[in-house]
């Protein structure tokens, strides 16, 4: 690794110089005798000089941050919001109830794995269910054999509800979150493992996770006023947001999210605003404020692309917002968001934006590009506490108050 500090002596005769030039010759001496450093005549301020410049430097990397992570080329992805296929496909497919499974208490949480081949829900009960997308069956197929039953797995290792849940870039891992301060990791590839092989704790509760493209970090965010980053090999845990107080959030955060390149992260808090991170440097390289009209910020993801940025907030209203210059670019409206973990998706090929309406206990389902509310979906007799939608095919999951998960799936 290249050596980037400067030496002992040469930062100690930087700091006796400027605390010269300060004024302060006496504190100064004091310092040169406690560290042997010889005194020199010269009276500076070169080094207040280096550290405006590193401030510049690092305010302009951040910048940088985020213009490259919109770079990227949309033809490249071709399921990306913004392409022109996406737009004429701007259809409702015929979601049908593929699969049900039930939780001992209220569903709170799923998640696709990034391939899209499993599926990881949560419940009020500290609770976790695995499941294989290829063993769930279409509505006509009856009913599987034991061992072909879609959940795989239940796992048991919290001490209260289930906040969050994310599946590591190589489908092998599953992290989860939850109101006991705890995050926790646990090898899905283990024949039969039920407990958790990594944590880390804090002294808050949990409300959502994200992982790294690489894998190598995990975001999380919660009660506390600021966006953590955790080193899973290293187990130690950063703090993003060690600016300016104007910079911080000043209220719990709702959710965090990563953008595909992994530069950014994006959080969504309870003070209304939602800020964009510069993952590597932790300042804040933008900050929307009353993005929901003053109203919480309850959730925030990027589109796959990372171009854009969708929020949703207790105005009942998503938002699409330019990631670039902070632009609101849609709103998307007509249906009930009032609880606290409301939040909206992408459909897997981004023609679609998904939300649950709390007016009518179903999906709403708009045109990502032209903020028509299109049609209502998946009817419950109880509220929608989540979605997640799969990643490969036009399907998602929901949860809801009666302790049940669904796999919705369009017509087979």
């Amino acid at each position: 690794m290249e050596e980037t500090a400067a030496p002992r002596e040469e930062v100690l005769r930087l700091i006796l110089c400027q605390l010269s030039a300060y004024g302060y010759a006496n504190l100064s001496q004091a310092v040169a005798a406690h560290t042997k450093v010889p005194m020199t005549a010269d009276s500076n301020s070169r080094l207040a000089e280096l550290v405006a410049l590193g401030l510049q430097s690092e305010r302009q990397r951040s910048r940088r941050a985020v213009e490259s992570s919109t770079d990227t080329d949309t033809a490249a992805t071709p399921g990306s919001f913004g392409n022109a296929d996406a737009r004429r496909r701007a259809k409702v497919p015929g979601y049908q109830q593929w699969y049900k499974t039930k939780h001992k208490g209220v569903a709170t949480m799923a998640a696709f794995s990034k391939d899209g081949r499993y599926i990881a829900t949560g419940s009020a009960d500290a609770s976790l269910k695995l499941i294989e997308v290829d063993r769930v069956r279409s509505p006509s197929s009856g009913s599987a054999r034991r061992e072909d039953k879609p959940v795989i797995r239940t796992m048991y290792h919290h001490d209260a509800e289930i906040t969050g849940l994310a599946f590591h870039p190589n489908g092998l891992v599953l992290a989860s979150c939850s109101a006991d301060q705890t995050v926790k990791l646990f090898d899905i590839s283990a024949a039969h493992g039920k407990h958790s092989f990594q944590s880390f704790a804090d002294n808050f509760a949990f409300r959502s996770i994200a992982f790294h493209p690489s894998g190598d970090y995990l975001a999380a965010g919660g009660d506390a006023h600021e966006v953590r980053l955790y080193s899973v090999r290293a187990a130690k845990g950063y703090l993003l947001g060690a600016g300016p107080e104007e910079d911080r959030h000043s209220a719990g955060i709702a959710q965090v999210a990563y953008s595909g390149c992994g530069k950014l992260v994006a959080s969504a808090s309870g003070d209304g605003s939602v800020k964009l991170w510069d993952a590597v440097g932790g300042r804040c390289v933008r900050t929307i404020a009353r993005a929901h009209d003053g109203r919480a910020a309850t959730a925030v993801s990027f589109s796959r692309n990372s171009k854009h940025i969708l929020t949703t907030g207790l105005d009942s209203c998503v938002r699409l917002w330019e990631t670039g210059s902070g632009r609101l670019v849609q709103t998307y409206s007509g249906a009930g968001m009032d609880a606290a973990n409301s939040q909206a998706v992408f459909s897997h090929d981004e023609a679609l934006v998904l939300a649950p309406d709390s007016r009518t206990s179903s999906v709403a389902c708009w045109d990502a590009h032209s903020a028509r509310l299109l049609a209502h979906t998946a009817e419950h007799s109880q509220p929608i506490t989540w979605i997640a939608a799969s990643p490969s095919a036009p399907a998602f999951m929901s949860c809801s108050a009666d302790e049940c998960v669904r796999y919705w799936s369009a017509d087979a």
